[in-house]
Parts: structure tokens; sequence; C-alpha cells
């Protein structure tokens, strides 16, 4: 018998991460996409990782100092 004061939960069930094959599922998990995706190049994972990591120990997002930023980086810097 329903006396209207038990609640129904319904669980959702976890959800299932997913790539596509060859591709990164815990970089599809994390941040939507990987370096296998087109138009993504292992160093913009790799900034993504370390910025997720900094973050999550108080540091904020922002990329670690190097004296002088790569080839690509300078290449992404120019497109703007």
């Amino acid at each position: 018998m329903c006396d209207g004061t038990d609640e129904l939960t319904i669980e959702e069930p976890p959800k299932l991460h997913v790539a596509p094959p060859g591709h990164s599922r815990a970089g599809h998990r994390a941040h939507g996409w990987c370096s296998r995706c087109p138009g993504r190049e292992v160093w913009e994972e790799l900034l993504a990782w370390r910025q997720r990591d900094n973050r999550d120990v108080g540091e904020g997002s922002a990329p670690d100092l190097m004296p002088h930023p790569s080839r690509e980086g300078e290449e992404v810097a120019q497109r703007g």
C-alpha cells in the first residue's frame, strides 16, 4: 500500500564513456576529445592534462612556464 510518503528514486546506470577505436577513453572522458581526434595534436592533449592536474592541486589552469615556447606553441600563438 502506498501512502504517498515513499519517494520513488530511479537510479541512472553509470555513464559509459566511449571513444572511437584507437582513441583514448580517458581523454574523451576528461576532455571530450583526445590527441587521436581529427584536428588535435599530442601536445594539446598533454597541455589539457597538465592544466587539469594543476587545477586539481590548486595551482590554477596556467600551463607550466618554459623559457621559450615550442614550435607548435608559436604556430598556435600566430594563428591567434
